[in-house]
This record gives structure tokens, C-alpha cells and sequence, in this order.
């Protein structure tokens, strides 16, 4: 039994996904309020009707030691019990195990329990270390929860497998590996505690290590990780799924959601939100009586949460992940060291973010540095043999004949960021040759023949289309100035740069429908050149090296390895 999932789109290690689990499909990044059974502010017909609540949290653990309620969840099935027909995912009381050093249960009596009242997702009883735990321990509680795992491993729902360790990195690597090879849907777990601490470095260094270490199609579930003010950070290290019991923990409390932190109720003049809630109730909500200002403050919570998540998916679809994580890591110190953090995992990030985007490249700040449009662009201006250079800061000296290639020709930056001006033209033909390096490798330039007629847009007086002749041999995408190579100069290609660069190799069965242009989907890559990136234009062969059609890869080369669902390539 497994979940199926696929990428929808993708920016930096953000993903837009769709997520499939017992016939009920959501999207991914997916928030899922923790529900309490035994303290519910918001009833779930509230929550279905507000805010069209696809998933939700529970704690089976509270079920399960309570006679009166285990009784009725067992009878009925948890779905019945919360009239609640989405996807219930069932916490095992590992924070209790955490919270108070012991359960009244089992591993094997939860897992059974889950089973029993029809979990959609369910969870073992992992041992979660805190941050800095005595190694010995932390590694010592690392073995009791893998073997705890291989209880679950024929369970009858979906596992919400705990990764655990602590901060302590190489434990970390070694559950993901563990837990990764046998669970498709992997939660970092044991790292709340990080987040209300402000150590935003650790949690980057946490995420970061465990996606590494995951196959690419393991959808991940940051645990507790419920605040707004960090999605944006988490999202664009690679986690799916967040759970948020703070949304009513916070409540309870009188603190006020921000996407950029959390405020006092008592300490706000103005409220800075145009929520139903706050547009309500304005400062009155403060003179409510408790109960109902306790509720509302945690509806209030709850829609600055769910806002915020999806302002993240906006981001992704657009491209603009990284502009809107530069924003929200400025509202707190801790957070803009975590944006630094970054840089320690940038080339991995580098081989999952798109090559190019449908929005410009800001200058945000000295962190720019280190975003993979740079990191990629760097490597890739290596291959260019241009003599003609100018500084253009973050990118160091680049050619002035690609300077029209996304990131150079969106670039954007503030008075003061060091950008010199080209101090000559340079011929349309050279400007061919340069992008062929840069897109395709070195070497690429001398398939552009002196013979070939450019053409050029008369709106914007760019350069469109290439022809040999009266034969079209490559147009050039107006939106980043890449070239789609047609027939003859794919061809070229292939036989310029032996296999299998350049190329996305295709099982034998997908042959027949990629010829009729269809699509490649993932299920059929056997291999693809790791030197290329979403969004390259990629050379679509045969296991023979017959080139089959060319195309755009959508997912990244591992992603287009390791996912069974889903296109990898838009072949033309």
C-alpha cells in the first residue's frame, strides 16, 4: 500500500505536487490542523465549511487511553467518529513518549489501533530525540525507532515514517537512509523544539541532510513545523506536508499569528490582518469572552496560516520561491541565518532548481551569492570560450554574448550592486555560438554553420529564429533566450557529445508514443545526463542512442529517475 504522487511544478527544492492516498487527492504543500478530540475549539464542520479542509491531524494515542472514546472510535471508524470523509492522518504518541518518558501502549498495540479505526496515514511509535541529546542516547533511541519501523512495515495505511536524531547530522543521514528505502512517506521529526528556540541554522542543516539522503519521490512531512513564518523556509528545502497544533496551542495563550512571527493579542494597538476574523471583530476581539476569543484567535490563526501556504504555491508556480523566503527571513535574525545556511547546501539545491524561470532574478542581498540560478550559471559560463566578459555581481564576469540568457537578461539589482555596461556589440552570429556553449557545453558552438540565416522579432529586434538555408534548425524562447534545436541540429547534437550527454534515455515501450509526440512520463526514463536541469532542452533517445524527439525535462534529473508517476519531459 503506498501513496501516488507526482510534481506539479517546481522552484529552488519547492514542489507543487499531487498527492494521492486511498482514492482522495490533495495538493501538495498540504497544511493538516491538528484536531483534538477530547479539547476541540473548532468544531470540524467549521473548519470543512471555512476553509475546505481536504486533510487533518489527530492523535490516536488520546484515542486509543481513553475507555469512553476508544470504544467510539473503534465502533464507528474514525472517519464516522469526526464526520470527516478527507484524509485523517493519526499521530502515535510519540510527543507523549517525548513530553512524559512513557506511553500506555505498545508499538505494535498503535500501530494495530490505526489500523483498526481506518487511518488514512498512520504513525509507529517513534522515539523522538531532542536538539542536542547525548549522541550515545540519541543513536541508542535511533535504533529502537527503526526497529520499531520494520513493525510497520506491512501496516494498513499509509506510514507517517519518523525520521529522528536529534541534530546530530550523521544520525540523521542514517535514518533517512533506513527509513527512506522502505517508507514513501518520511517525517523529520524532533524538531519543534528548534523552531521555538529561533534555531532556524539547525532546522536548514536537519531538512536539508534528510532530503539529501531520500529518494526524490519520498514525500516529507516537516513534524509540528505549523507556523507560517517558517513555510516559506521549509517549502524551499523540499517538505510536502505540515501539521499545526500551534494554530490553537498559540490561541489558548493569546499570542497572534503573523507570517512573520507571533504578537501578543494584549500588545496590539491595530490588528494587521483582513481575515473574516480580524475584519469581524477589529481590537474588539481582545474584549470577547474567553472561550469565543480563545476560538476566534485560533480561526484567526488558522487563516494567516493557510494564506501564507498558499502565497508558497504561488511563489513555486511563478518562480519567485526564493524573493519571497529573502522577505520573510528578514523578520527575525535567526531566520536570515538560516537564509545564509542555505549556502552550505547550494549545490545540492542547484541540481533540483529550474535553469530557468518565468520571472525575473532580483538581487535580494549578499545571499544572492549562493541561489542556484548563480550557482548554475557559473558553472555553465565556464564552458563558454568568450574573451569578452564584464562583471555583473552575483555571477562574477560573464560573456557579454549571453547576456540576454536568463538569469543575465531579467537580472534586476539596486543602485550600488557592481553592473558594468557591454562596451561593444557583439554580432548575432557570435551570440549563437556563445548560448550553444552555454546551454549545450563546450564544443557546442561549432555546429552554429557561417551559412546560417538569423531571423529576428520585429517587436523586440531579438533574435528568434535560425534557418540552413530554407530549413529551420532552431528557434530561440522568447521568455529566457534559450535555443530549442529542431531535427537537424539535434541531430548534431547527438553526434557532437557522445552518450549520454544531453540526453533523457526512454524504455523501449515508451518508443512508439514519445515518436507520436507524446510526452515522456517518468515510469520510462532509464537514465538522464545529471549535468542538465529542469527546464533544459534535453535530446529524448532510445536505449540504442536513436534520437526518438527533443523536449523540455520538467523534473530534475534524479527526480526524473526516481519517480514512477508523472511527465519528466514535454517532447515537441
Amino acid at each position: 500500500m503506498g501513496p501516488d504522487f507526482e510534481v506539479r511544478d517546481k522552484d529552488v527544492g519547492g514542489r507543487i505536487g499531487k498527492l494521492n492516498i486511498d482514492n482522495k487527492t490533495v495538493e501538495t504543500p498540504l497544511l493538516m490542523p491538528v484536531y483534538n478530540p477530547n479539547k476541540p475549539l473548532i468544531s470540524i464542520e467549521e473548519l470543512r465549511d471555512r476553509f475546505n479542509l481536504k486533510a487533518l491531524m489527530t492523535n490516536s494515542y488520546l484515542m486509543l487511553k481513553d475507555d469512553t472514546l476508544r470504544e467510539k472510535v473503534l465502533a464507528e471508524g474514525v472517519h464516522k467518529y469526526l464526520n470527516f470523509d478527507g484524509l485523517i492522518a493519526t499521530d502515535s504518541g510519540s510527543f507523549q513518549l517525548m513530553s512524559y518518558g512513557s506511553v500506555s501502549t505498545t508499538n505494535r498495540g498503535i500501530i494495530e489501533f490505526q489500523e483498526r479505526i481506518g487511518s488514512d496515514i498512520g504513525s509507529f511509535l517513534d522515539i523522538p530525540s531532542l536538539p542536542d541529546s547525548y549522541k550515545p542516547r540519541a543513536a541508542e533511541e535511533l535504533d529502537t525507532s527503526l526497529e520499531r519501523a520494520k513493525e510497520a512495515l506491512n501496516a494498513k495505511f499509509v506510514v507517517n515514517a519518523g525520521i529522528q536524531g536529534s541534530t546530530h547530522l550523521d544520525l540523521r543521514k542514517k535514518a533517512a537512509l533506513g527509513i527512506g528505502g522502505n517508507f514513501r512517506l518520511c517525517a523529520v521529526g524532533g524538531i519543534v523544539r528548534l523552531m521555538e528556540d529561533y534555531r532556524f541554522s539547525d532546522l536548514v542543516d536537519i531538512i536539508a541532510t534528510v532530503k539529501e539522503n531520500l529518494p526524490s519521490d519520498r514525500i516529507v512531512h516537516a513534524f509540528g513545523l505549523g507556523h507560517p513564518m517558517v513555510f516559506s523556509l521549509a517549502a524551499a528545502l523540499g517538505c510536502d506536508l505540515f501539521d499545526s497544533a500551534a494554530y490553537a496551542l498559540y490561541a489558548q495563550d493569546g499570542r497572534y499569528m503573523t507570517e512573520a512571527g507571533t504578537k501578543r493579542l494584549d500588545n496590539l494597538d491595530y490588528l494587521p490582518c483582513s481575515c473574516p476574523i480580524c475584519s469581524k471583530y477589529g481590537m474588539e476581539l481582545r474584549e470577547l469572552e474567553e472561550g469565543e476569543r480563545i476560538k476566534n484567535l485560533a480561526l484567526h490563526n488558522l487563516y494567516i496560516s493557510f494564506e501564507e501556504l498558499n502565497r508558497v504555491k504561488q511563489a513555486i508556480r511563478e518562480g519567485s520561491l526564493w524573493e519571497l523566503l529573502s522577505m520573510r527571513t528578514r523578520s527575525h535574525p535567526g531566520l536570515f541565518s538560516a537564509l545564509s545556511r542555505l549556502s552550505d547546501h547550494s549545490g545540492w539545491l542547484s541540481r533540483l532548481d529550474p535553469i530557468t524561470k518565468k520571472t525575473p532574478f532580483y538581487y535580494t542581498g549578499r545571499e544572492s551569492r549562493y541561489r542556484s540560478e548563480v550557482v548554475n550559471a557559473r558553472k555553465r559560463m565556464k564552458r563558454v570560450s568568450s574573451v569578452n566578459r564584464i562583471r555583473l555581481q552575483p555571477f562574477g564576469r560573464v560573456p557579454v554574448e549571453v547576456l540576454d540568457v536568463y538569469p543575465f537578461g531579467s537580472f534586476s539589482s539596486p543602485e550600488g550592486v557592481v553592473r558594468e555596461d557591454p562596451p561593444f556589440s557583439v554580432r548575432d552570429i557570435e551570440k549563437l555560438r556563445a548560448i550553444m556553449e552555454y546551454q549545450f557545453g563546450s564544443g557546442a558552438s561549432d555546429l552554429i554553420e557561417d551559412g546560417f540565416r538569423i531571423k529576428k522579432s520585429r517587436k523586440t529586434g531579438r533574435i528568434r529564429w535560425i534557418y540552413r538555408k530554407k530549413e529551420l534548425v532552431a528557434s530561440v524562447r522568447a521568455s529566457d533566450h534559450m535555443i530549442i534545436p529542431k531535427q537537424y541540429l539535434a541531430e548534431k547534437l547527438r553526434e557532437r557529445f557522445k552518450y549520454p550527454k544531453l540526453r533523457v534515455v526512454i524504455d523501449d515501450e515508451a518508443v512508439p508514443f514519445v515518436s507520436e509526440g507524446k510526452s515522456v512520463f517518468a515510469r520510462f526514463v532509464v537514465w538522464v545526463d545529471p549535468d542538465l536541469r529542469a527546464n533544459d532542452e534535453v535530446l529524448v533517445v532510445d536505449r540504442k542512442d536513436e534520437l526518438i524527439r527533443t523536449g523540455t525535462l520538467v523534473l530534475a534529473p534524479k527526480e526524473a529517475i526516481d519517480f514512477s508517476r508523472g511527465v519528466a519531459v514535454r517532447v515537441r
